[in-house]
């Protein structure tokens, strides 16, 4: 097995300090530049932030509270950075004393035979968290793909798409060129986690090519069930993020006129097809609910069930840019996971009508 040169020439660059994105690219530029925007506070119950004990690992309350109150907020610019002779190995990209994590493995010094090959030009098209997460896939993975492609050939990781990615892509027609390994004469890497006027920009244009792919009359929601996925183990506090009373909002809001949505056993059209023209996007926050973020209706809310243990309003970013609405209702921690009273339910998706009548 062949030793992975690169991972060992960056030892010894480190050694001479020279590794920090600004300081080894050759050129930097601004795509598109930052920008102010007023946005709406979130829409919850009076005393609902009584019942918040935790906000999700990834963040801290003081920022979560920061998300929903709105007023003046102030996106980041997208900025292009170019780098000269960068080599893809294992599923790291590497220039001197810089690495690039484009897999979540560690990197090892001894490695797999790779098929290597030679790009002029490609363009990042995937971060950390995008690989990792399928909701962040959908609204900062795809996004990135598509500035991505404007300025070169975007590359992504090795690893297999799900059918649900491969589905999209093709809604989309968007696709990422195959590069698994080798020397690339000039990369391209964005930083593009501001929402502002060219994220929304892209942002419109997958709703507007979902509306050609489903063209649908307003309806009045969808629920994105959770069910157990992804949260059947517990967290280091013994919470699990599990709606044990799911099938009792399903009953209702179905009752009502809502589709009921299970992306385990749908497939991405289907999901397109049925969340298209949705007033009401709700379920249990998690990375099945961008499913229905961009297949809303316009002036459309999204409502964020929580646990107690778990507030994460990261999805209110991508709201506040679309212009649509952001709400959320908290649950009581039960045996099993947490519920949500169906009379909360009621009071909320009343709320959510009353503002956005």
């Amino acid at each position: 097995m062949p030793i992975n040169l690169p991972y060992l020439r960056r030892s010894f660059w480190r050694l001479l300090g020279n590794g920090s994105l600004p300081e080894l690219c050759e050129k930097e530029w601004i795509v598109a530049p930052a920008c102010v925007t007023t946005t709406r506070p979130a829409l919850y119950l009076p005393g609902a932030l009584d019942n918040v004990t935790a906000s999700s690992a990834s963040s801290n309350l003081e920022q979560e509270m920061r998300r929903i109150k709105g007023g003046r907020t102030e996106h980041a610019a997208t900025i292009a950075r170019a780098l000269a002779d960068v080599t893809l190995s294992d599923g790291y990209l590497y220039k001197r004393g810089l690495k690039i994590p484009v897999r979540i493995k560690k990197e090892q010094l001894v490695i797999e035979r790779q098929p290597t090959a030679k790009k002029e030009v490609a363009v990042l098209a995937c971060g950390l968290t995008d690989i990792q997460f399928f909701g962040h896939w959908m609204t900062d993975g795809l996004p990135l793909l598509m500035a991505a492609r404007d300025l070169g050939p975007p590359i992504r990781n090795t690893a297999p798409l799900t059918g649900h990615q491969k589905e999209y892509l093709s809604m989309l027609n968007l696709g990422y060129d195959p590069f698994a390994a080798g020397k690339i004469g000039k990369l391209i890497v964005l930083e593009d986690y501001g929402q502002n006027n060219y994220k929304r920009e892209r942002y419109q244009a997958m709703r507007a090519r979902f509306r050609e792919v489903a063209p649908k009359p307003a309806h009045p929601g969808s629920l994105l069930l959770r069910g157990t996925s992804g949260v059947v183990t517990p967290d280091a506090q013994g919470n699990r993020r599990i709606l044990v009373n799911e099938e009792e909002i399903a009953s209702y809001l179905q009752s009502i006129g809502f589709q009921l949505i299970d992306s385990t056993k749908q497939s991405a059209r289907e999901i397109v097809e049925k969340t298209s023209g949705s007033k009401i996007i709700i379920g249990v926050e998690g990375s099945q609910i961008p499913h229905g973020l961009f297949t809303m209706a316009d002036n459309g809310a999204l409502i964020n069930i929580f646990p107690p243990f778990h507030f994460n309003n990261v999805l209110k970013g991508q709201t506040d840019c679309m212009e649509m609405h952001y709400a959320f209702t908290i649950g009581e921690v039960c045996e099993g996971g947490f519920r949500l009273p169906l009379d909360t339910l009621k009071k909320t998706l009343d709320l959510v009508a009353a503002k956005t009548a």
